[in-house]
């Protein structure tokens, strides 16, 4: 799409610029005896040249019509719409009869359709520019916008060019009759070339942003006259050089070089041909360079290359000799690339997004009406009364209007840049927390370089004379102060704080020695920790930081901060004592991790203890009692009575310090012991469980422990889905693995799922998403794991509810309890 745009931008300008130029070819070399026949062959060129002129009065109008619709409906419509009305007009001239034929209707009908010509390019140079700057990434739109600028002398090429081949290929009557009708028609396949082109574009991202952002303007026009006047000035002025030096170096020139220096059409043409390439280079080349720098300073080149091109244009075009001519036409030409090519980026850069396209093509085609419109009528007019010198000197001042505005819009911009330094440095220190202030050290300063060059050992002056670093105290004053330095330094308002630094300083304070010390030996800036006398009598404990500045006469208003560190200082004497508190308090957090664990883990089995036994009660008391079911009951309390004793015994090694006991268990066959033993759960929440065990193997690792994890895990999914339908409760057990080195133990529940926020913390000691949790079940869970040479991790499911999954390497050979069977787990 890239492409398509800077192709596009291209297309378009040079088949407009095309249609523009062959018309001041045409108005050069023929049209002044074929619709303006007079006695005085200069007055037939002057009324030819004031027929190119009528475009750039139709060009500001042409500007405001196209600028209100690229303002309110887009670039695309509007570029389109000018193409074609620029593409109708140039074919229509080239069907025109001539004053011979029709008398004044002839010279009528041109003036309308050149006039059609100039409201079609009042829109188009502006849109194509858009087009292109708008798409541009940073740092690339002036590179991006001369794309544009670009198609004039590609235009001037394409029509100078086909008038050199129509002039040689044909007869001076031939050309006169018809041949000068050619270059306007073949403008209409041109046209469709460049609709084409434009056709499939789409609007520009700052066009979309800033209508996404307000409702665009009922009139651009009226918005940018009442809001934007001063941009519109400079941006007149600062296009003057650019069509006045252009217009009086290809059409004038052709017109002088042709008439009055009798050279013939072809060879002059040739020479000018030669010429327009230095200025295709100078646009790439300028806008290279105002990529790298500002803008306006590159235009500024342009200018003086403006000025120089007037004081030149006597000597060098007056010679008569065609080398010194086309040295004369190339200089002024590269000149122009400078005063042309930047224009892209600094003048739409002047208006804001919602009225660019108006305020841009107003600027541009009012510019274009001083500088452009009578610049060959006021140029002959000058060389037939008063010669070249005048015309020179006409352009030069052109150059100099150019050169004022861009000065003044970069000094604008200068200006702009510091005031919006300046309102964000007045936020910065208004609105901060920290407290700031300005310090007047002018005095001090003054003082101390008087020192300086009497060669007094400041230092030494310090040591010996404490008086003067009272002195020097009473020299540091608060000119301004933010509110947050008010509660700070105790006082009631900023007005308290203001004047000298020493009411702040206690006895034998070294602050303002410090400050005397470092300007003494021209550091750049202090940063020391000191102690401040606060307005009630408190001392507060600061640090105190100062920016000294490299300018001397800057020392009137120098930036220093304040950082309240008493509480830190408070806090490091506490320190020491909280490490001791905290060390008991880990001593004590542990045994009740402890507790936690004891309480969390024998909950369980002495649960499944009296449903059993409240079974086997339940069967001895049917009539007759089925003594099998008893039996079979009262076995599973005494086994869930085994277990919780297993747990307590366990905990007790802990506590000793003994150590584990790990054995070869079957990992399937665990599992289904701990589905068993939470039946009970299961049953009273209505939950399904399912089993798939894609894969299964031996593990080793302590089997209660491992039991717990797997049942917390579990229980802990039977809590996620408690406002679950009871259609939806379902528990998934998973044992899978991808290598021969580890399996997978996969929980799986259909709740809610983790808070995106808890996941990161899930694991954390005595971190719970329930209100009357003690969040340390995960906790205990993960670090059996991983002291099983494992992990343990959570995640959601993308079709709702959340995964825990256990990582636990497969038993070896080399295990230290493969010795022994492998314990099978019977199941429950």
């Amino acid at each position: 799409m890239t492409v398509r745009v800077l192709l596009s931008s291209l297309i378009g300008t040079s088949v407009e610029f095309y249609d523009f130029y062959i018309y001041a070819t045409a108005a050069s070399l023929i049209f002044g005896p074929l619709f303006f026949p007079a006695s005085v062959s200069s007055l037939e060129l002057i009324g030819a040249y004031a027929s190119f002129g009528i475009a750039f009065i139709a060009r500001p109008l042409g500007g405001a019509v196209f600028g209100h619709f690229g303002d309110r409906v887009g670039r695309k419509a509007t570029l389109m719409a000018s193409l074609l009305m620029m593409g109708i007009s140039t074919a229509a001239i080239g069907l025109l009869p001539t004053y011979a034929v029709v008398g004044w209707l002839a010279p009528l009908l041109l003036c309308m359709l050149r006039f059609g010509q100039g409201l079609a390019l009042g829109g188009e140079w502006t849109g194509a520019v858009l087009l292109a700057l708008e798409n541009a990434p940073p740092g690339w739109k002036a590179r991006f916008a001369m794309f544009a600028p670009l198609g004039a002398p590609i235009g001037f090429v394409l029509a100078n060019g086909l008038f050199l081949c129509l002039t040689l290929a044909l007869s001076p009557e031939q050309f006169v009759d018809w041949g000068w009708r050619v270059p306007f028609l073949a403008s209409a396949p041109l046209v469709l070339m460049g609709l084409w082109v434009r056709f499939n574009l789409v609007e520009t991202p700052e066009f979309q942003e800033a209508m996404a952002e307000a409702q665009p303007a009922n009139v651009p026009l009226v918005e940018v006259l009442r809001d934007h006047m001063g941009a519109v000035v400079a941006g007149v002025f600062g296009v003057v050089a650019c069509f006045s030096l252009y217009y009086t170096v290809t059409a004038f020139a052709l017109g002088y070089g042709t008439s009055t220096l009798g050279y013939s059409r072809p060879t002059f043409l040739i020479v000018e041909l030669g010429a327009i390439g230095f200025m295709a280079v100078a646009i790439v080349l300028a806008c290279w360079l105002s990529d790298r720098m500002e803008p306006e300073r590159v235009l500024i080149y342009g200018c003086f290359g403006t000025i120089v091109s007037g004081i030149a244009l006597s000597p060098m075009l007056g010679s008569g000799s065609l080398f010194v001519i086309f040295l004369f036409l190339a200089f002024s030409l590269f000149s122009m690339g400078f005063v042309n090519g930047p224009l892209g980026a600094w003048l739409p850069g002047l208006f804001p997004a919602r009225v660019r396209y108006t305020g841009t093509s107003i600027a541009f085609n009012i510019g274009g009406i001083i500088g452009g419109a009578f610049s060959p009528v006021a140029a002959q007019a000058l060389a037939d009364y008063s010669g070249l010198v005048a015309v020179g000197f006409y352009l030069a001042i052109t150059g100099g209007m150019s050169w004022v505005a861009f000065d003044a819009s970069a000094r604008r911009r200068t200006l702009g840049a510091l005031a919006q330094s300046e309102k964000r440095y007045r936020s910065i220190f208004e609105q901060s927390h920290v407290s700031l202030g300005e310090v007047e050290l002018a005095e001090l300063y003054q003082r101390i370089e008087k020192l300086r060059n009497d060669r007094v050992d400041i230092s030494a002056l310090l040591v010996s004379d404490p008086g003067f670093g009272n002195e020097c105290s009473q020299l540091i004053r608060f000119v301004d102060v933010n509110e947050a330095t008010v509660p700070l330094l105790g006082c009631a308002s900023r007005h308290d704080v203001l004047g000298s630094i020493d009411r702040f300083l206690p006895p034998s304070n070294d602050l303002a020695v410090s400050i005397v010390t470092a300007m003494s030996n021209q550091v750049h800036n202090l940063e020391i920790e000191t102690k401040l006398l606060r307005h009630d009598g408190r001392e507060v404990i600061v640090v105190f930081y100062i920016a000294f500045p490299d300018d001397a006469a800057a020392y009137d208003r120098v930036a220093c901060a304040m950082i309240d560190v008493t509480q830190r200082e408070q806090a490091k004497e506490a320190l020491l004592v909280a490490q001791g508190e905290l060390a008991r308090a880990s001593r004590v957090a542990t045994v009740g991790a402890i507790s936690a664990s004891i309480a969390h883990e024998v909950n369980q089995p002495i649960g499944a203890v009296v449903m059993f036994a409240q079974a086997c009660v339940r069967w001895l008391q049917t009539s007759p009692p089925d003594l099998a079911a008893a039996t079979k009951a009262a076995e599973r309390a005494v086994e869930h009575s085994v277990r919780a004793s297993q747990i307590i015994q366990r905990t007790r090694e802990r506590l000793k310090g003994g150590g584990k006991r790990p054995e070869i268990l079957d990992l399937g066959e665990l599992v289904l012991d701990v589905v068993g033993l939470l039946e009970r759960e299961t049953t009273s929440s209505a939950t399904t469980v399912r089993i798939d065990f894609a894969r299964s193997g031996a593990v080793v690792a302590d089997k209660v422990e491992l039991q717990q994890v797997i049942a917390n895990l579990i229980t802990n999914g039977l809590h996620a889905m408690k406002d679950v339908p009871d259609a939806s409760r379902e528990i998934t057990l998973q044992i899978h693995g991808d290598d021969s080195e580890f399996l997978k133990v996969s929980v799986r529940d259909h709740g809610t799922g983790i808070d995106e926020a808890n996941i990161m913390k899930l694991f954390t000691p005595f971190f719970t998403t329930k209100g009357d949790g003690m969040g340390m079940g995960l906790a205990i869970c993960k670090t059996i794991v991983e002291a099983h040479g494992g992990s343990l991790s959570a995640r959601n499911h993308g079709e709702g509810g959340a995964i825990f999954e256990i990582v636990l390497p497969i038993a070896t050979s080399g295990d230290p309890a493969a010795a022994s069977e492998i314990v099978h787990v019977p199941a429950q």
